[in-house]
C-alpha cells in the first residue's frame, strides 16, 4: 500500500534508491495517518482558525481605533499608525523564538503563553492614560503575544495531519480572511458603544479564549519504528555530505535547514514572498482614497476590504484542496497566482466603478490568498515537517521586515508625486519581481528534480 503524501524530501528520494524498504514500513505510515487524521486533529484545526482568526483579525482592524486614540492621546495620525505597524512588526520578529519554543515546548504551552501575554496587554492599553501605555500595551505585549500563537496554530495543524495536511493548513489559515470581513464591523460597533477602552475589553476576552484553544492543539503521538531510525541515520549521512560546502548556511539557518538539497529553493521562496508581502500591504493602506478618488461614495468604499478578505478566504481553501493533489506543487502555484496578482494593482488605478473595484478587489483576495495557504505546504516539501517551525519562523520575520518597509516606501513616492495611483503601481511592480523571482525557484527546484530522476536511472 502505497502514502498518499505528496511529495518527499529529495534526501529520503536518495535513500529510498539505495536500499529497498520492507512492506511494513507503508503499514505503519498509513496506520499513523490514520490516528492522526480524527475529529481531535479536525479539533486543532478548528482551535487553529479561531486564534488566527482573533489574531489576524484585530491586527488587520487596528484602523478602527485611530481616529479614537487620536482624540484621546492628542497625537498625530502617524504617531497613532505606528502602534499598529510596531504590533505588526513584533509578532513576526518573535517568530523564530516562537518557532525554537515549540521545537522544545510543543504547540500548546507557546499558544497558551501567547494568548495570555495578549490579552494583558489588550487590558494594559486599554487603561492607559499615555502614549507609553498605548505602546507598551497594544505594540509591545500584544504584539510579542501574537506571534507566540500565530506560530503553534500553524505548527500544531500540520504536525496532526500527513495525507490531507495541505487542506487541513488552508483552513486554518481562513481564520485571517474571517477575521479581516468579521473583526472590523464588530470594533466599529464597540467603539460606537462602549467607547475605544470598552471594545480593547472586548478583544481582551476574546484573546483570552484563545488560551483555551490553545489546549486543544496536542502534539500527536509518534512511535518511530526501528526501519524509520534506520532510515534517518542513513539520511544525515547522506545530508553529511554537503556539510563542509555549505558552512555559512548552516550557521545563518541552521543544521538541518542549511544541509537540505533544497535551501537555494527556500532562499529563492524567501525572497520572492518577502516582495509578495511588500507588495501585498500597500492596497489595505491606498485603495480606499483611489476608489473615492474615482468617485466612489466613501460608505462603499469601506467594503473594498471585506472584498478582499472574502476573496483570500475562497483562495484559501482552493490552495489547500490544490496543494494536497498529486499533480499541483505549492511552489508551482505559487508562482503561477503571484504572477497573475500582478495585473490587478494596475487595473485597479483604472476602473471608475463600485462593482470594478469590488471585483478586482474580491479576485486580489482570492489569488493571493492562494499565495499565502501554499507557503506552508511548499515549506513541508522542501525542507520536511520536522522543520516547518523553524522555516516557518525564518520566513515570518522576514516577512515582518518586508511589512515595516512597503508603506513608508509607498508613502514617500506618493508624497513626491502627489498621486495616489503611484502606489498601487509600485504594488503592481513589486509582484512583477516576485513572480520573476518564483520563476527562478521553480527553474531551480526543476533542475534539482532532473538530476534526481537522473540519478535514479543509473
Amino acid at each position: 500500500m502505497k502514502s498518499n503524501e505528496r511529495t518527499p524530501l529529495l534526501s529520503e528520494k536518495c535513500v529510498q534508491t539505495c536500499t529497498s524498504v520492507s512492506e511494513d514500513e507503508p503499514k505503519s505510515e498509513n496506520i499513523e495517518t490514520q490516528t492522526s487524521e480524527g475529529r481531535s486533529a479536525w479539533l486543532v484545526v478548528a482551535a487553529s482558525f479561531l486564534c488566527i482568526c482573533v489574531l489576524d483579525g484585530t491586527m488587520y482592524s487596528f484602523g478602527c481605533f485611530l481616529d479614537p486614540l487620536m482624540a484621546e492621546m492628542k497625537q498625530s495620525r502617524g504617531t497613532i499608525s505606528s502602534v499598529g505597524s510596531l504590533q505588526v512588526a513584533l509578532s513576526a520578529f518573535v517568530a523564530p523564538l516562537a518557532a525554537w519554543l515549540v521545537d522544545k515546548k510543543g504547540a500548546r504551552p507557546v499558544c497558551f503563553a501567547g494568548a495570555i501575554t495578549a490579552t494583558f496587554g489588550l487590558l494594559m492599553a486599554s487603561f492607559a492614560s499615555n502614549l507609553i501605555g498605548v505602546f507598551g500595551g497594544l505594540s509591545l505585549l500584544t504584539g510579542i503575544g501574537f506571534g507566540l500563537m500565530y506560530i503553534p496554530a500553524v505548527v500544531a495543524v500540520a504536525d496532526n495531519f500527513t495525507t490531507r495536511r495541505s487542506l487541513a493548513l488552508g483552513l486554518s489559515v481562513c481564520g485571517a480572511g474571517a477575521g479581516q470581513v468579521a473583526v472590523a464591523p464588530l470594533l466599529s460597533w464597540l467603539i460606537q458603544s462602549f467607547g475605544w477602552r470598552g471594545a480593547l475589553h472586548a478583544l481582551a476576552g476574546l484573546t483570552l479564549s484563545c488560551a483555551g484553544f490553545g489546549m486543544v492543539m496536542k502534539q500527536p503521538a509518534t512511535q518511530e519504528s526501528d526501519v524509520n531510525v534506520d532510515r534517518n541515520t542513513r539520511r544525515e549521512s547522506v545530508l553529511s555530505d554537503y556539510e563542509q560546502q555549505r558552512t555559512i548556511l548552516t550557521v545563518m539557518l541552521g543544521h538541518k535547514i542549511g544541509d537540505s538539497e533544497y535551501v537555494c529553493v527556500f532562499l529563492l521562496m524567501v525572497l520572492a514572498d518577502a516582495l509578495s508581502v511588500m507588495a501585498l500591504y500597500i492596497p489595505y493602506s491606498y485603495l480606499q482614497p483611489v476608489a473615492q478618488a474615482a468617485g466612489v461614495p466613501p460608505h462603499l468604499s469601506t467594503f473594498l476590504i471585506s472584498a478582499i478578505g472574502v476573496g483570500s478566504v475562497s483562495g484559501r481553501l482552493l490552495s489547500g484542496w490544490m496543494s494536497d493533489q498529486p499533480w499541483c506543487h505549492p511552489l508551482y502555484l505559487t508562482r503561477a497566482v503571484v504572477t497573475i496578482s500582478c495585473t490587478l494593482p494596475f487595473l485597479l488605478s483604472w476602473v471608475d466603478h463600485f462593482w470594478m473595484f469590488a471585483g478586482l478587489c474580491f479576485l486580489f483576495g482570492f489569488l493571493t490568498g492562494q499565495w499565502i495557504a501554499a507557503t506552508s505546504p511548499l515549506l513541508v516539501s522542501l525542507l520536511g515537517i520536522d522543520q516547518l517551525s523553524k522555516g516557518f519562523g525564518l520566513l515570518t520575520f522576514v516577512r515582518g521586515v518586508a511589512s515595516l518597509v512597503s508603506p513608508p516606501l509607498a508613502g514617500m513616492l506618493v508624497d513626491l508625486t502627489i498621486n495616489s495611483l503611484m502606489a498601487l503601481y509600485l504594488s503592481g511592480m513589486l509582484l512583477l519581481l516576485s513572480g520573476a523571482v518564483y520563476s527562478l525557484a521553480v527553474f531551480v527546484f526543476s533542475r534539482r528534480e532532473r538530476r534526481e530522476i537522473t540519478y535514479q536511472n543509473l
